[in-house]
């Protein structure tokens, strides 16, 4: 019962049935992934083309032949080996229902199969992946860029090898993706399972992992990079955080039962709230080693969830129905409630305010839709990107930059976004299926939040800006 209190106010916003369109401009043409964007009829196909080779160095050649498996009844392309059970060897072929999520990559005798990658821009990238075996293959996998290997391995049975390269292949280069027989040449029972992403390359990723925990969030950052959330124990409860430069400190108030710090300015001031033993919520300041509450005047259960340079803290409150919230500015001492215009009463959060008054956070419609905001000088703009599944936005800094997340409706899982002047950049750290959560920016651009690779256990990372 303590952890559905807690999350009451604001994890409300990230299992809420998130749906709707976008009113901004979201950049996933520089976004690729092998399985997603396969194509069962084009090939080449966009950036990607589908071919085999006699060995990693000999010519690349495309494949003519499409058609289906006779054991398998999956589509794809196909060599010109004959083969007892498909219409060639090797072979590069997946589900045909829906959008698939994997590759299945089947090499001939004494040849690979090949996905190839041609890079669109002269720029860094981020290549993750993984193949794996099906439980009977004897094969090798192999990564290259522009012809020379970056990733090389074995996989027998039922082996998982993952791999992540920064690569700089140059406007046309390429990188490819080679499963092989194994050094005996036998392509029987060797196909392979594949997926790969690319993505640019646009923050060096630090993960932030509690001492002893498996479950770390960040939540805010400022400009000396101390960042700010909460890790969950072994009992499942989570406690308010500060890490700087190496240093973890727990900053709770000392009558809490659970807690987050949720934000931090740059004379160290931290916002958060914490659950009493009553299972009361209540916003709290941590400034100059005390604690000091910031409860709504009225409110049931309060929650601070971002500060700036001011001193000024937004959040959000109920008055009593634990399902519903109200956005709030602590700003001299003063409170102001607001709800976004048009939206479902008891539906606003306020998750983050820049020094000059800039607020973000999320709100509902009638249906049960949720959305991101911005609120600038007493107007209000929806975020809510594309295709559809919902927007959080949750920080904001002195550029006007909004960060966040989003729910896309193609089964993709939650990606980071990063959004200024209409147009939002997809952010994901670097692994399958990350599930990115970004929650927190300064104005230099850091970013903090997390992210659960396997939907179980959950890392906190800083993401610094490359040059």
């Amino acid at each position: 019962m303590k952890r559905t209190i807690l999350g009451t106010l604001i994890l409300v916003a990230t299992v809420l049935p998130l749906l709707g369109q976008g009113n901004v401009t979201t950049d996933a043409s520089q976004h690729f992934s092998a399985a997603r964007d396969f194509s069962f009829t084009a090939n080449p196909n966009g950036a990607w083309s589908y071919g085999y080779t006699f060995g990693l160095t000999d010519p690349f050649n495309l494949y003519t032949d499409a058609g289906s498996t006779s054991f398998s009844g999956e589509q794809g392309w196909f060599g010109p080996i004959g083969g007892c059970c498909a219409p060639g060897y090797p072979l590069v072929v997946a589900w045909p229902i829906g959008t698939p999520s994997v590759l299945d990559m089947g090499p001939g005798p004494s040849s690979y199969t090949v996905a190839r990658w041609t890079s669109p821009a002269n720029q860094r990238w981020d290549v993750v992946g993984e193949f794996f075996g099906t439980g009977y293959t004897t094969g090798d996998v192999h990564v290259l860029r522009n012809g020379h290997s970056v990733f090389d391995s074995p996989v027998n049975g039922s082996d998982v090898v993952q791999f992540f390269r920064v690569v700089s292949p140059g406007q046309n280069g390429t990188i490819d993706f080679f499963a092989g027989p194994g050094p005996n040449g036998d392509n029987g029972s060797d196909p392979t399972g594949f997926q790969a992403t690319i993505a640019p390359h646009l923050y060096r990723f630090t993960t932030l992992d509690y001492p002893g925990s498996t479950d770390t969030r960040m939540f805010g950052v400022n400009a000396h990079n101390d960042a700010v959330g909460a890790y969950v124990d072994t009992a499942g409860n989570p406690h308010a955080v500060r890490y700087s430069h190496g240093t973890w400190t727990v900053v709770e108030p000392p009558e809490s039962v659970l807690s987050q710090a949720r934000g931090i300015n740059d004379a160290g001031t931290i916002t958060g709230y914490y659950q009493d033993q009553g299972g009361g919520l209540h916003g709290y300041t941590l400034q100059n080693g005390q604690f000091s509450s910031s409860d709504v005047p009225g409110a049931v259960h309060s929650q601070g969830l971002g500060i700036n340079n001011r001193g000024d803290i937004v959040g959000a409150y109920d008055t009593g129905d634990i399902n519903t919230s109200i956005g709030f500015v602590l700003k001299n001492g003063r409170f102001t409630t607001f709800e976004v215009p048009g939206s479902s009463p008891g539906s606003t959060a306020a998750l983050g305010i820049n020094d000059e008054g800039q607020i973000v956070g999320i709100y509902g419609d009638a249906q049960g839709n949720s959305f991101g905001f911005l609120r600038a000088g007493g107007h209000y703009q929806t975020i809510d990107l594309p295709p559809g599944g919902g927007t959080l936005a949750t920080g904001v800094n002195e550029d006007g930059r909004v960060v966040g997340n989003y729910f896309p409706g193609d089964g993709s899982g939650t990606h980071g976004f990063s959004l200024i002047h209409g147009k939002a950049m997809i952010i994901d750290y670097p692994a399958l299926m990350s599930r990115t959560r970004v929650r927190g920016i300064n104005d230099a651009g850091v970013i903090v939040g997390f992210y659960s690779p396997d939907g179980v256990t959950v890392h906190a990372f800083v993401g610094n800006p490359e040059e």
